[in-house]
């Protein structure tokens, strides 16, 4: 226990020095002030004249204890100081978070084209994409990316949902022409597995569509339109994946010598010079939602969108020196600034550098080589393919 000695009028501060919460300081600082200028107290004027016989190692202690009481109530309001800052910090980040979360519920709130007047907002080959479609389309994109319809995404968003009916309406007619049709039974089952890989019960994926103003027809045209093109990928894309022994050698040497340089874990988005717009607000919202991969799947023109825009590992000297020089200036998990090559933009996004010296990967088996060949082949054809429905096809946009 620290003891506390008045001795003549004198305080004096006997073992360790109080801490903050055992003493007041304002108690011990008016008793430790000995001499009081100007002042016709008695007492005080007796403890001047106690503390003129003091001697000079006594004078310093006293000296001392009140040098140590000071920087005790500095210490005690710089804590309160910084107490008070971060519960202001604290209280700034609650509203700050509240009214995120406010906007971003307003901005995913289902959209209204037209005020439900329906309008044509495309013909392909014939077939009519309706206001109402889009609308629907547009709602389903809002419910399963969480990206928000703003004056910032709106044009990209609506232009990426619009190409993506049209690319269906092709993927169905073109299938239909060779004789695939996708049964209501297929349908139901793809909608089950569905609720069934997102944890929902039997049936709640359709209150969720009808809440986002989704039109089950559209969701179930969306799915008719991925199997169907499936079907006739996997027919027509056969002879595209005959992937040999020798094939299956070369790439496995070629991933030997592949791991003895440095490497770039990339992710990309690109999109056509003449469509883009407001890039620099999708960068900015990249750099502050950590799902790229999302972004890229909707929004990338790059055949690398249908895996997220994952190009996996790229060697050094690999990618064009544009790209490059601004790979090497990123850090680990950093996202470029849009980059000018050709015909597009690029975002790159650096997810990982492999260093040959220090990360020590598995070589994939013969069998993962072959399954890897057969995947990329089958989707270089698929993307060929819709390629030259859409040169070949009347497509009239009317909105």
């Amino acid at each position: 226990m620290k003891k506390i000695i008045l001795f003549s009028g004198l305080l004096l501060l006997i073992g360790n020095v109080a801490s903050a919460e055992d003493l007041n300081l304002q108690d011990i600082d008016s008793q430790a002030r000995m001499e009081r200028p100007n002042t016709n107290s008695i007492m005080f004027r007796r403890n001047a004249d106690q503390y003129r016989q003091l001697s000079d190692d006594e004078k310093a202690d006293i000296a001392a204890r009140r040098e140590e009481v000071r920087k005790m109530r500095l210490q005690q309001e710089e804590y309160a100081r910084r107490r008070a800052e971060e519960e202001a910090r604290r209280r700034a980040m609650e509203e700050a978070q509240k009214e995120a979360e406010r906007r971003r519920a307003e901005a995913l709130k289902p959209i209204t084209l037209y005020e439900n007047k329906l309008k044509i907002y495309a013909l392909v080959n014939g077939e009519v994409i309706t206001s109402s479609d889009m609308q629907s389309r547009i709602n389903a994109f809002i419910l399963m990316t969480g990206i928000p319809y703003n004056q910032q995404t709106k044009a990209m968003i609506t232009g990426k949902v619009l190409q993506s009916a049209i690319d269906e309406k092709l993927k169905i007619q073109e299938a239909e022409k060779n004789k695939i049709k996708i049964s209501q039974k297929e349908i139901d089952k793809a909608l089950r597995k569905f609720e069934q890989n997102n944890n929902m019960p039997a049936g709640q994926l359709k209150k969720i569509l009808q809440d986002a103003k989704v039109s089950v027809k559209v969701w179930s045209t969306q799915i008719e339109a991925d199997l169907a093109w499936q079907k006739l990928i996997a027919q027509k894309g056969y002879n595209e994946v005959n992937i040999g022994e020798s094939d299956i050698n070369k790439a496995l040497a070629d991933i030997k010598n592949d791991q003895k340089k440095q490497k770039f874990m990339v992710s990309e988005i690109v999109i056509d010079k003449k469509d883009a717009k407001d890039l620099n607000q999708l960068v900015e919202n990249l750099r502050h939602d950590p799902r790229f991969e999302l972004y890229a799947m909707q929004f990338s023109q790059s055949p690398s969108a249908a895996n997220g825009g994952h190009l996996g590992w790229v060697s050094k000297g690999k990618l064009p020196s544009v790209l490059e020089n601004s790979v090497l200036k990123m850090k680990d998990g950093d996202v470029s600034d849009p980059i000018a090559y050709g015909k597009d933009f690029y975002i790159l996004k650096l997810e990982k550098i492999f260093n040959p010296a220090i990360d020590k990967p598995e070589t994939p088996s013969r069998k993962e080589v072959k399954s890897f060949l057969e995947n990329k082949k089958l989707e270089e054809y698929s993307n060929r393919y819709i390629k030259n429905l859409r040169s070949r096809a009347l497509i009239e946009k009317k909105v």
